[in-house]
């Protein structure tokens, strides 16, 4: 024998198989359409199912314009002259705002949204908003369990079923809140976790058999859930736009359009209300000014005239009307300075209480001409507003924050130290004043008493009066002042529940995801099966990874016979075989020789059958074929062909027999038949002996076709053996039992030149019905 045969152990490793192709991967899936059939039907079922039970979700939205020419204390230029600030856009710092939690809360505020009925559905529950199905009437000094999920389930129109079994944190710990109890309409339940009435309402006369939820709302968290639902941002627009546009994601609908509108207004009343700060805080100090200068001027008025009524005098003489003039004139000097003192002490006032003052008083309301002073106030004015602003949208240590606070610290430094001279010079204008009307005083004192008295009398009055009109005239001016201010920002386009946008669920779209979901699942399913399986189940599985050729596919046989080619010569099965004798004829005919070894890597892939029909049609075509059972230790021919296996090859081998003694004649005309002999366990030593080849030549002459079936070439090295003598070897494959790693025992045997002239056949090829000209299908492979 050749020397450069390997032993089994080395022929079946080999190179790892190449993987699934697209074309094998589209037989795979086609194959088991099956599955995406059924899967496609779910994941429809399953989308109509979300369909109907899942919450009904949209988009809400809202317009804000922030108008570019507001003045003052307009949002806009907020914190256009913050140098030191690096926060972003204008339009960035009022998105900051309308997030902001203070905001957010004083909406919750104005709604008041303390609890909320649901009505519970089977997974699910909608909120009945504007639509509650009973009146709530609450203790207010009771402390309600918040965040609980309380059923209310009517019984009757007198009484319903109170219940809750759910895990709540009350101080911090994890609590089992549980209980249930019958309850009469009208009357008051009560447990240590809530304390309320409920009413029916006669316009609700369908909620029986129904089940409601009631939920006691923490406004303060209620709050910082719909800020951080916000979706807040600069519109899509050219730069410098002033467009803010407000979303909103919510199942709510009513509920939310009325929150985003009411957000939209109390953003604008905000900036309003900044704006009308200073305004206010003017006309609060005109009007304590004009308090106590009206009851002056009234009792000034009445003396003066209780006084001329009773000393019958009208006027006064030329001289004491001289010095009545530089009295007047002395005291309304007094008057102005007076006025500016009390404005520098609210000053001062106003920097210690800086929380109970919001804004300065205006510089000019006191008569003021200090540039100074002016400057600073309106300054620290600016300054105080935009450090508001902007503590609602950065944290205390923010890098902005801490350069606004310190620019603050310096002016107020610097508007007391002004402060400070203003009311020195005051004071030494007032020791003035008191100086020139000491000279008045004496002159007067050389008048007449009664001319004194009356012009004391008519001094006092003028100077209120005056006082009076200075002070209604600059608080006309204020109220005037904050009539024209207008807002910084308004509602372009307001939410509204009929231009809200659907998100889902969307029928058709569902459905569609449902339909492609189950493909995708059941594709993922059978590709990640046939990956995991080592079972070659079709034809490309073997093909693509084969390093030698197909020579031909066997279709299985429905037939109980295990000769179909010979009882059924017009069937598909004979076909196949016949496609397959034409290749092998082929390539016996390029080696000249007539030698054809079958052969399979592991038993019970068709070995038998196949060689059995192979020879048969041979036959049948007037060929003379000897067929040989070469398998020395599980041999099945001799059943197939029911003879006496008692002399055959192995007998030949140990030279008991001679070749003539052992060649047995078959039924079909042309076919005779070598059967095994005694089953050996010294099979290879006999197949290794120099008898093997003296067989061959001994009966090559005698027949147009030798046809061996071997023992499975991967488990024993008898097949091999075999082989290495024939002129051609055909390797079985069955579909649906071999497994891939065969083929790298073929790609080994091929490669390495183990055997030579080396072809693979597939057997158990299932064809389906109307294929070509038959339309059988199943049987045995």
């Amino acid at each position: 024998m050749d020397a450069s045969f390997k032993s089994p152990e080395r022929i079946v490793l080999g190179q790892e198989p190449q993987g699934l192709t697209i074309r094998l991967v589209k037989n795979k899936l086609l194959k088991n359409w099956i599955w995406f059939a059924i899967f496609c039907m779910v994941g429809v079922a399953l989308a109509f199912v979300y369909n109907k039970i899942a919450p009904t979700y949209y988009q809400l939205s809202s317009t804000i314009l922030v108008k570019s020419d507001a003045k003052n204390s307009d949002l806009n230029n907020i914190f256009r002259q913050l140098n030191t600030s690096k926060s972003g856009s204008d339009i960035q710092d009022q998105v900051g705002v309308l997030r902001s939690y203070n905001l957010n809360l004083k909406t919750m505020l104005y709604f008041n949204w303390r609890y909320t009925w649901y009505r519970k559905h089977l997974i699910t529950k909608r909120d009945l908003y504007k639509d509650e199905p009973f009146k709530l009437v609450t203790n207010p000094e009771f402390a309600q369990l918040e965040g609980v999920s309380i059923s209310i389930k009517p019984l009757s129109a007198t009484s319903y079923v109170v219940s809750c079994n759910q895990t709540a944190t009350i101080n911090g710990f994890k609590t089992k809140v549980s209980f249930e109890n019958t309850v009469k309409f009208d009357s008051v339940f009560k447990n240590k976790y809530f304390e309320f009435k409920l009413s029916t309402l006669a316009e609700n006369t369908e909620i029986f058999d129904k089940e409601y939820l009631l939920i006691f709302n923490n406004i303060s968290k209620l709050a910082l859930t719909y800020k951080d639902r916000l979706v807040v941002k600069a519109a899509n627009a050219p730069n410098n736009s002033n467009l803010i546009v407000v979303e909103l994601v919510t199942p709510q609908l009513a509920r939310d359009v009325d929150y985003l509108n009411q957000l939209g207004k109390i953003y604008i009343q905000f900036g309003l209300d900044e704006k009308n700060r200073v305004a206010n805080n003017t006309i609060k100090f005109i009007d304590d000014q004009i308090t106590g200068v009206n009851s002056s001027l009234q009792n000034t008025g009445d003396q003066f005239s209780s006084f001329r009524s009773q000393n019958k005098t009208i006027d006064l003489r030329q001289e004491a009307a001289l010095v009545v003039d530089k009295l007047k004139k002395i005291e309304a000097e007094r008057g102005e300075v007076d006025l500016k003192l009390d404005y520098y002490n609210n000053l001062n006032f106003y920097l210690d209480n800086r929380d109970q003052n919001r804004d300065m008083v205006a510089p000019s309301l006191s008569g003021s001409t200090d540039n100074a002073l002016n400057s600073t106030v309106m300054k620290l004015n600016d300054l105080y507003s935009k450090r508001e602003v902007l503590s609602y949208t950065v944290q205390e240590k923010n890098p902005a924050l801490i350069s606004l606070n310190n620019e603050i610290s310096f002016n107020q430094k610097s508007l007391r130290e002004t402060i400070s001279n203003l009311i020195d010079n005051a004071n030494a204008q007032i020791a003035n004043l008191n100086i020139r009307q000491q000279t008045v005083n004496a002159e007067l004192s050389k008048l007449p008493k009664t001319e004194q008295d009356l012009i004391g009398i008519k001094r006092n009055f003028d100077i209120n009066n005056e006082l009076y009109t200075f002070l209604l005239q600059r608080r006309a001016e204020a109220e005037i002042a904050k009539a024209s201010n207008n807002p910084d920002a308004q509602i372009l386009d307001p939410t509204d529940s009929e231009i809200a946008i659907l998100l889902g669920p969307i029928f058709i779209i569902n459905i569609i995801i449902g339909l492609f979901g189950g493909l995708f699942v059941a594709a993922g399913l059978v590709i990640v099966k046939e990956m995991g399986s080592e079972t070659l189940t079709e034809i490309d599985d073997i093909s693509s990874q084969l390093g030698v050729s197909v020579s031909g596919s066997i279709a299985m046989s429905k037939y109980k016979t295990e000769r179909p080619v010979y009882e059924h010569p017009r069937s598909a099965v004979t076909e196949s075989f016949r496609g397959l004798r034409v290749n092998i004829e082929y390539m016996l005919r390029e080696s000249k020789g007539k030698i054809l070894a079958i052969h399979s890597i592991i038993s019970g892939e068709g070995k038998s059958f196949v060689a059995y029909n192979i020879a048969l049609l041979f036959a049948m075509g007037n060929k003379k074929v000897l067929l040989v059972d070469g398998d020395l230790r599980k041999p099945r021919l001799h059943l197939l062909l029911d003879t006496d296996p008692g002399k055959g090859l192995s007998s030949y081998l140990e030279g008991r027999d001679e070749i003539k003694d052992i060649i047995q004649p078959t039924d079909v005309p042309n076919l005779s038949f070598v059967p095994t002999g005694p089953t050996r366990l010294n099979s290879s030593e006999l197949l290794y002996s120099s008898r093997v080849k003296l067989f061959i030549d001994s009966v090559r002459d005698k027949y147009d076709f030798i046809i061996f079936d071997n023992s499975p070439i991967g488990l024993l090295y008898d097949g091999i053996l075999i082989g290495a003598q024939a002129d051609f070897n055909l390797i079985l494959l069955r579909l649906n039992y071999s497994k891939s790693k065969e083929i790298n025992s073929i790609n080994k045997i091929g490669r390495e030149g183990i055997l030579k002239n080396v072809m693979v056949a597939v057997n158990g090829i299932k064809l389906e019905k109307g294929y070509g000209y038959y339309t059988e299908e199943g049987g045995k492979g």
